[in-house]
């Protein structure tokens, strides 16, 4: 048995292949990936993937116990409010169960959740019932990780080419395929973006600290608002960008008329926009907390243009 700490992550998707390249690359750490649906990209040294058929107890078990798994980091992420409380609810009692495993991080990757729990709205419906089940547990330590936008938006077009984040034209503003910007708001608004890798780091911190986890786990690369990114991406690409402004009352509009799902839908990412898309600041900071280099707008974007999957540092945050 390797006498390295063994991490598990349940899900295969974009952001469990960050994690598990930057537990890797910490040296310290096994992964082991469950997952209903097998993926070459998990099949490299350092990591053990576990194809199952359901996520159940009785198949998570005996995967955390065979590897002294201490830590259990979930990615699943879904719209139905009964699928996300439900696998989440297996996942969390497949850690009380468990031997050792006896951390845990719930699917959540967004923004401000203590001032704005409730944004967006497609989340929150999604995720209100395990959050309050996980907040009134006490078996398990627990945290929420927050970060804000993904900042592998800023440079990814449609090609998929410079991050393993798949574009979100639902939900990102910026199309750089055809050149045009919706600005939600006044373009004013306080907004966070912070690398998926950043993020993942900031992780990989979070396991090794000993101590307590806040319910919350803050953490940001760049903040500020879209009218003094735009420009810096615009001076960055070579080109401008057509703009189209998006006040409050039309996305208000916008809000009530569910019938129109597609419509609805970057209704509720631009009040995410507008009310909730930056990290929770002005907290004090904990002693989990590790600091590191903040990126500005321009750096981001040369890192990734230039080394696509490959950008460091980040600053995190905890209650």
């Amino acid at each position: 048995m390797s006498s390295k700490q063994t991490v598990a992550i349940a899900g295969s998707g974009n952001i469990a292949q960050y994690l598990t390249e930057e537990f890797l690359a910490d040296g310290t750490y096994h992964v082991a990936i469950i997952s209903r649906t097998d993926r070459e990209f998990f099949h490299k040294p350092g990591v053990t993937f576990h194809v199952v058929k359901e996520y159940s107890t009785a198949t998570i078990v005996p995967i955390l116990d065979g590897y002294d798994t201490t830590a259990l980091i979930s990615t699943l992420q879904g719209a139905d409010p009964e699928w996300y409380t439900s696998v989440h609810e297996i996942l969390l009692a497949s850690c009380v169960e468990s031997k050792k495993c006896k951390r845990f991080i719930s699917s959540e990757y967004q923004g401000n959740l203590r001032h704005q729990p409730n944004l967006p709205r497609g989340n929150h419906r999604a995720r209100q019932a395990f959050r309050a089940k996980l907040a009134a547990q006490k078996e398990i330590q627990a945290t929420l990780v927050l970060q804000g936008w993904l900042a592998d938006y800023w440079v990814q077009p449609a090609d998929e080419s410079k991050s393993y984040i798949r574009p979100f034209p639902n939900g990102w503003p910026i199309d750089l395929d055809q050149k045009t910007v919706r600005i939600p708001g006044t373009g004013d608004e306080p907004i966070g973006w912070t690398a998926t890798r950043d993020m993942a780091k900031a992780v990989v911190k979070l396991i090794s600290y000993d101590g307590d986890w806040p319910d919350h786990t803050y953490v940001f690369g760049e903040l500020g608002t879209w009218n003094e990114a735009i420009p810096k991406l615009e001076k960055f690409l070579g080109r401008k960008l057509e703009r189209t402004y998006r006040p409050k009352e039309d996305i208000d509009a916008a809000l009530a008329q569910t019938e129109d799902f597609d419509r609805w839908y970057t209704a509720t990412m631009d009040e995410w926009n507008v009310l909730g898309a930056r990290p929770c600041l002005g907290m004090r900071l904990s002693s989990c907390a590790r600091r590191f280099s903040r990126m500005c707008t321009l750096e981001i974007l040369r890192r990734f243009w230039q080394a696509p999957r490959r950008r460091r540092s980040c600053r995190e945050r905890c209650r």
